[in-house]
């Protein structure tokens, strides 16, 4: 039976940070997975998804050219070949973490599916064959998978899932999701832009229900004025599939037909083939149960990423294992899987990008606080590239400006949060950000303005009432 030092069960963003890690450190390491190697994110999350959003830009901004000023005497196109790039560049991203580059840097692999003997025993199914290794410590990191909601008929229809919709050749001529999560709402408008009719069914009162509600409207707004169908607070009653269309029946006898149906309703924990219970590993239906460290109830064993449960974010997995990375060099101190806010973003146009609590959750929990709301009508950067329909909304304590949350809709806050972000977990309060040059003209003026607000809307109307 080979021994490794750390057996990693599982090749996705948090395995491979661990495993790579340990390898450079000098450990003798095993990564198993049952293939592709690169986990959701890399084959059906992350990086198809945002190849297929920047397609579907870029053909947006075609058929939207006159608004900028020009007049294309066509402005039709084929976009099939955009899922052709997608699978292309999933392929291009996978070969940097696959068993050839790992093996290279000095990471063994093993492909199979991978479950519990004992403790420090690991069965492999390697196409039938049983192999059997020995690790002294075990990383879980097996990730997650599409949830099924249960409707009638659903499982006797070929819908897709996030994992299979991008081996679709060619764009769907009518498309139903079920879902307005940030799943749904990136690839609605991405195959809505690419030529597809898109229906989006969704049984909360907004989409993208656990942002704002002022960025979710934006969002609705935006996705009407495009062509999508919303249908919200919808329940569907029933799916059926024949002459390879798909009818979908909601609630007051409403019903929708389509080429093709997306399920896009979340995900859930890779827990299933691991055989935990023979190990007495603790665990839900939401997850490994871990301590502050990552470690599961048996102490050499640890768990990061998906398998643990929300965040369902890769950037969420990617820094649980660098805090068990540094656990498992270094023994005698461990790291704790830091607590600091999340950002989360949805990559939709305009792009929705979040962190800490909402303006509700910090009333609630502080009692007096501050809100500061700058629009993008009021910055240059959007008013020039025709896009003033985003904002900065960022939650503080009322009096020391410490932030509490933050909410930033429009072209690029994905890069323009990780600002909001550092100063949050360096403690920075908003006020001392006025007096940060930002570059102008810039969309991060925005963030800038909303410190000059603390001054002007919370500071400056105290002083009046003192000196009055």
């Amino acid at each position: 039976m080979e021994r490794y030092q750390i057996a990693v069960i599982g090749a996705g963003a948090a395995g491979l940070v661990v495993a790579i890690g340990a390898a450079m450190a000098g450990k003798k390491v095993l990564i198993i997975d049952k293939g592709p190697y690169g986990g959701d994110c890399t084959n059906f999350g992350c990086i198809p998804s945002k190849a297929l959003i920047a397609s579907a830009k870029a053909a947006f901004v075609i058929k939207t050219s006159q608004e900028l000023g020009l007049h294309l005497n066509d402005s039709t196109f084929q976009s099939d070949a955009a899922l052709d790039r997608v699978r292309s560049l999933v392929d291009e991203v996978r070969s940097h973490g696959d068993a050839v580059a790992l093996e290279k840097k000095g990471v063994h692999t093993l492909t199979g599916v991978a479950s519990f003997e004992n403790d420090h025993v690991i069965k492999v199914n390697v196409q039938g064959q049983m192999q059997s290794i020995y690790s002294e410590s075990i990383v879980i990191a097996t990730g997650s998978s599409p949830k099924v909601p249960s409707i009638t008929g659903l499982d006797h229809t070929p819908f897709h899932t996030n994992v299979t919709i991008f081996d679709l050749k060619t764009i769907p001529k009518t498309l139903v999701i079920i879902g307005g999560g940030p799943i749904g709402c990136e690839l609605g408008q991405a195959f809505q832009r690419l030529g597809a009719q898109v229906s989006i069914i969704h049984n909360k009162e907004q989409l993208l229900d656990k942002e704002e509600a002022e960025a979710s409207n934006q969002v609705a707004k935006q996705f009407e004025e495009e062509g999508i169908k919303l249908f919200l607070k919808q329940n569907i009653q029933r799916i059926q599939y024949f002459n390879n269309q798909f009818v979908v029946a909601l609630n007051e006898h409403k019903s929708l037909e389509a080429e093709q149906i997306l399920v896009a309703v979340g995900h859930q924990p890779n827990l299933k083939a691991l055989n935990l219970d023979a190990i007495g590993i603790r665990y839900t239906e939401h997850g490994i149960l871990v301590d502050s460290y990552g470690r599961t109830n048996i102490s050499h064993i640890w768990a990061i990423g998906d398998c643990i449960g929300h965040p369902f974010y890769s950037h969420a997995a990617e820094h649980q294992a660098r805090a068990v990375l540094s656990s498992l060099l270094n023994p005698f101190f461990n790291h704790k899987l830091d607590s600091q806010p999340m950002p989360r973003i949805t990559f939709t146009d305009p792009e929705v990008a979040s962190i800490g609590l909402s303006e509700k959750d910090a009333k609630e929990k502080y009692g007096t606080i501050a809100t500061y709301i700058v629009p993008f009508s009021s910055i240059d950067r959007a008013i020039t590239t025709g896009r003033t329909d985003g904002f900065v909304k960022i939650i503080t304590r009322k009096w020391s400006s410490h932030i509490l949350g933050a909410t930033l809709v429009g072209e690029g806050m994905s890069e323009l949060l990780s600002e909001v972000s550092t100063a949050m977990y360096m403690k920075i309060p908003l006020r001392k950000l006025a007096n940060v040059i930002h570059p102008y003209p810039s969309y991060s003026l925005a963030i800038r303005h909303a410190a000059d607000l603390w001054l002007k809307q919370t500071i400056l109307p105290l002083y009046k009432k003192i000196f009055k």
